[in-house]
């Protein structure tokens, strides 16, 4: 069960990739055409976006492809620290297109140019908005049965993009009718701002996966108010998570009576693993049971029954 599961997340999430590659391919293309014809800084600011999209989207393909990839002798807690490594090489790419944007829309502040060809600038502009949403909607239903890192940070660009997109065609309006250029430069500026605002999060993210920082304090509540729910079980204590793409993983000791036998004990150990994992499917359990006189915390309390 678990595993058709994960199977069916791992394909969503390849899914999810692949579409996001053919998207912002196709959207470097069209707005590359419009930034030579129009000339203007806001739609070379939604070009360096989008081509930073394409670069991560390959990027995160790959990542989530090999994160994806079955454990093997070499790797036995499996490849998901690769969509970790992903996001921070995502991080890297958009950490020098903001570099680049914000050069750019400085010079062109303080040397306004004109922009040219107006409505067909505002019609592809258009055509990014409307695809773009598709795929953050696409995305959004992914994230949610998946939790996968690599999807939420491409969800995080293209939600950002779709509002970005808008801008654009705002930005060029005022620019173009109002003769008001600063405005073409002061959005391609605060673009570059937005994009270095997310680098933020995309890093502090990796950076907890890969040095397994403890999964939500909501979740580890539920492990122990599951854990000690069940008859015979005293205590949950010394439990430790961390997560790995979008698999995770908890280790921990419950509290059980001294005269149980070792079949006994063992029986509830996967009456634990089997009420866990019913909630979370893609948790990974290795859980140790002590006996309740050795335990501080649990050995004067009663066991709680079942709900």
């Amino acid at each position: 069960m678990t595993t058709s599961i994960n199977e069916q997340k791992n394909k969503l999430m390849r899914t999810a990739c692949v579409l996001s590659v053919t998207t912002a391919l196709f959207l470097t293309a069209i707005k590359a055409v419009t930034f030579f014809l129009t000339g203007s800084v806001s739609i070379l600011a939604g070009l360096f976006d989008s081509i930073q999209d394409m670069m991560t989207s390959v990027v995160n393909l790959i990542a989530v492809r090999e994160a994806t990839t079955p454990a093997d002798k070499h790797h036995r807690f499996g490849h998901g620290k690769a969509q970790a490594l992903g996001s921070l090489f995502q991080g890297i790419i958009i950490s020098v297109a903001s570099c680049v944007l914000l050069k750019e829309s400085v010079l062109r502040l303080i040397n306004p140019q004109p922009i040219h060809e107006i409505m067909f600038g505002l019609m592809i502009t258009g055509i990014a908005v409307i695809l773009t949403f598709v795929l953050v909607l696409f995305q959004k239903n992914v994230v949610q049965k998946t939790n996968s890192l690599s999807i939420r940070a491409d969800l995080t660009h293209y939600t950002g993009d779709i509002f970005m997109n808008i801008g654009i065609m705002l930005s060029m309006t005022m620019s173009y009718f109002c003769q008001w250029y600063f405005i073409d430069s002061l959005f391609g500026i605060c673009v570059a701002v937005y994009l270095g605002i997310s680098v933020f999060h995309i890093f502090k993210e990796s950076f907890n996966m890969l040095m397994d920082a403890e999964i939500s304090s909501d979740v580890r509540q539920q492990i122990k108010k599951i854990s000690c729910s069940l008859d015979g079980v005293y205590d949950c204590f010394d439990l430790k998570t961390r997560l790995s793409g979008n698999e995770m993983f908890a280790q921990f000791s419950v509290s059980l009576d001294d005269n149980l036998t070792l079949r006994q004990a063992h029986d509830k150990i996967d009456k634990i693993e089997e009420a866990i994992q019913k909630i979370f499917p893609q948790m990974n359990l290795v859980i140790h049971p002590e006996p309740v006189s050795q335990n501080k915390r649990g050995r004067n309390k009663t066991p709680l029954k079942s709900y």
